[in-house]
């Protein structure tokens, strides 16, 4: 698989381009130059399932400061929320103006339903507008040579966050291998905490944590599998849906995560010091700015995950955190570019960037402005593994394929399935999307 390099941060990162497929890729022919490099007017919906709302708030009024002839009505709703209401209105051909997807199979679902902003970003910024962003962030939000968003934020994920003063309380030491995570996690539950606390009723955690394990087995045959060259039922796969099993098996997840989710089951868990490990990706910096007076006393990291069934620690993935796009049907289509602009290279950029504590997707490095001393440890750490260990990119190309391996993790996670069916279905989907 081809891993070209990207620079976050002074971070050498490493994704794919995106896979083709879907719709609507004719640049609109007539954008009002003007109007694209304007000061926006009129109205706007915008529709996320992130930022917070107080963040979005800042965003919004910073905006609003900049053009005050247009007025922004913000609808935030958890993940699952989002994307029923986004399939529902596209489909009737409403829906808001501007909104938010993740890159891969989202992105490739609801494609169709964008408008390309290449013609709208050069009559706002020129010909070499893209040259303001790093081209593999950007390429997530490209396909059939046209761009139909624009990036927000890169984040990391594979890795286990832990409370290493609740290891010191317990008198043990971060796990470097499984047989160590098995080990220690007996002696957490013993002392009273939990171990892992992971969400597995969100299928997007258990891609990810499955996604770890099978790059730690063989990277190669996962991303082959991902983009259509190669089986869900090969032995590597299969060892992995395995091992994702193993965890709940060998008790270093906590009880009861098929019925977890990670917002706010095992988070609270977490930032209250309950669990001494916490499965969550780099976007959870911003638990130091949410959550500081609960994390705050503790000394908190980030540390490879131990693969099961190996003495490997797995490599890490990272994405683009979503994208953000504009309706084909938007009645407003420039000021919606506006905001999505302002959002990913403007100045709500850099409330984002605060809010997150993640990494540019441009080339001017955004550090965040806010960035608590209790943050540092974690976010360097996060840095080291990106620089030492990206495999490839995060999301699931095929939107099909994403839909199967999530239930069919949730399925392991339940203990309703074996790892040879998991690969079945899963395959079986892809052969199906064909």
């Amino acid at each position: 698989m081809k891993k070209p390099a990207i620079l976050l941060a002074g971070i050498a990162l490493a994704t794919t381009a995106c896979v083709g497929g879907g719709e609507n890729s004719d640049q609109p022919d007539d954008v009002d130059a003007a109007a694209a490099a304007s000061p926006a007017t009129g109205s706007l919906r915008f529709e996320s399932w992130t930022p917070t709302a107080d963040t979005m708030d800042t965003i919004v009024e910073g905006f609003e400061s900049e053009n005050p002839d247009v007025n922004v009505e913000v609808q935030l709703a958890p993940y699952e929320d989002h994307v029923t209401a986004l399939r529902t209105q596209l489909r009737a051909g409403e829906g808001p103006d501007v909104f938010v997807v993740e890159p891969g199979a989202m992105f490739h679902q609801f494609r169709q339903y964008t408008v390309p902003i290449d013609a709208f970003a050069t009559a706002s910024s020129g010909d070499d507008w893209a040259a303001g962003y790093r081209p593999e962030a950007l390429d997530r939000a490209r396909a059939d040579d046209a761009t139909f968003g624009l990036p927000l934020g890169y984040g990391i994920a594979g890795f286990l966050w832990v409370n290493q003063t609740i290891l010191d309380d317990v008198g043990v030491d971060a796990p470097s291998s499984y047989d160590d995570l098995v080990e220690t996690s007996e002696q957490i539950v013993d002392a009273g905490y939990q171990p892992i606390a992971l969400g597995a009723q969100d299928a997007w955690m258990n891609i990810d944590y499955f996604m770890a394990i099978a790059n730690g087995i063989d990277s190669d045959a996962l991303y082959a599998a991902l983009e259509g060259e190669g089986s869900w039922t090969s032995e590597p796969l299969v060892d992995a849906f395995s091992g994702f099993q193993r965890m709940f098996d060998d008790g270093v997840i906590q009880a009861g995560a098929a019925g977890a989710t990670t917002y706010n089951t095992t988070y609270d868990m977490f930032a209250n010091g309950q669990a001494a490990f916490f499965a969550n990706g780099s976007w959870n910096l911003d638990m130091f700015v949410n959550s500081l007076d609960e994390v705050g006393s503790f000394e908190i990291d980030v540390v490879p995950f131990p693969v099961p069934g190996t003495d490997q620690l797995a490599p890490v993935t990272g994405d683009v955190t979503g994208i953000i796009v504009v309706n084909k049907d938007s009645d407003n289509q420039a000021a919606a570019f506006r905001l999505a602009e302002y959002m990913s290279r403007g100045a709500g950029a850099k409330v984002w960037a605060d809010a997150f504590l993640d990494f540019p997707v441009v080339t001017e490095d955004i550090v965040p402005e806010r960035l608590p001393e209790q943050a540092g440890p974690a976010r360097s750490s996060i840095e080291e593994l990106a620089n030492d260990s990206l495999a490839g990119y995060r999301q699931v190309p095929s939107p099909a394929v994403s839909e199967a391996l999530g239930q069919a993790l949730t399925a392991l996670a339940a203990g309703s399935t074996q790892p040879e069916e998991a690969a079945s279905r899963v395959q079986d989907a892809a052969d199906d999307a064909g």
